[in-house]
């Protein structure tokens, strides 16, 4: 696709009278300044430590537990970059979140990078600090209330959440596992996904009283993105939900993954496209065939708007 097919592509998303389009939208760092609340709710990990230690050495943990996970983040975006010793970091760190997962491994098939509780375990060790299992799950668990309580959405992705709304376009929620794991005697973590699931469920629900408006949401307990099951059971339940085959469905993914997010649909459905949202890219870019690339939702705002004039012109 070139530049100037760009509208063309762009008019892929908009409803015609035979044709339902659908928005298929990524939660964490695409609607949600996740990493931002993530900063937020650290602090009252910090108050919560500081019950165990020191003030100043609460201070760190929450610090470096800041810190961890924003270096995973980097490599969950797939962030390009040619500090070879900060790559090779990342990859340790990597190691060492699946290193606490084996028994997961084991009776799951699956291991997480984003578990607030293994993150918080390897902060703690970073600091030469101590700190019980039991002392963990309850820091954690007023960190996950925290990130309940105030989540962070987005401006535009607001603003472009009434914008669907106001053409009635069927939305649903996808997201990744918050991996509510809790931590044994033995340094494994058990996983229970109902237990996980549901709490997550209870952060999609709060959304809609700050702006995002949805039909239904899909959340990654135990299949989780980018799977191909995963994305089967999602592509199934819209289907069923709007009692419309999936042939007959024009499917919009967008998030802030391509690799999680946008690749496995684009594979299953020929009729989906892709928008990866590049938090301050400045314009809108080609990425491939059916994928764009943009800074925020009001870039894709602005255009839609722009050839809905032209259409009724």
């Amino acid at each position: 696709m070139r530049p100037e097919e760009i509208p063309g592509w762009i008019s892929r998303a908009l409803p015609v009278p035979d044709r339902t389009v659908v928005w298929l939208l990524d939660v964490d760092d695409t609607l949600t300044d996740t990493q931002s609340m993530h900063h937020d709710a650290a602090e009252s990990v910090a108050s919560e430590l500081s019950g165990r230690m020191t003030t100043s050495l609460a201070a760190s943990v929450a610090r470096r537990f800041r810190e961890v996970f924003d270096e995973l983040l980097v490599l969950h975006q797939q962030v390009s970059t040619a500090d070879r010793a900060a790559l090779n970091s990342v990859k340790e760190l990597e190691s060492r979140v699946r290193g606490h997962q084996v028994e997961i491994q084991e009776k799951w098939g699956i291991t997480r990078l984003f578990s607030r509780e293994i993150l918080l375990r390897i902060a703690v060790e970073d600091c030469g600090a101590s700190l019980p299992p039991k002392e963990l799950n309850r820091c954690v668990d007023r960190y996950w209330d925290h990130m309940r309580e105030h989540p962070f959405v987005f401006p535009d992705a607001a603003r472009f959440s009434r914008r669907l709304a106001s053409h009635s376009m069927p939305v649903y929620l996808m997201t990744s596992s918050d991996a509510r794991y809790r931590e044994c005697d033995d340094g494994q973590f058990a996983y229970d996904p109902r237990a996980s699931r549901k709490d997550k469920r209870k952060r999609m629900v709060n959304l809609r009283n700050h702006g995002i408006n949805y039909a239904s949401s899909f959340i990654g307990d135990p299949i989780d993105k980018p799977s191909r099951e995963f994305y089967e059971f999602v592509f199934s339940g819209i289907s069923r939900d709007l009692d419309a085959p999936l042939q007959s469905l024009s499917i919009v993914v967008a998030g802030d993954s391509y690799r999680s997010d946008i690749q496995t649909p684009l594979e299953i459905c020929d009729s989906t496209i892709g928008v990866l949202c590049r938090r301050e890219q400045s314009a809108v870019r080609v990425e491939a065939d059916r994928v764009l690339s943009v800074g925020d939702f009001d870039m894709l705002t602005r255009m839609l708007d722009v050839i809905e004039g032209e259409d009724r012109g």
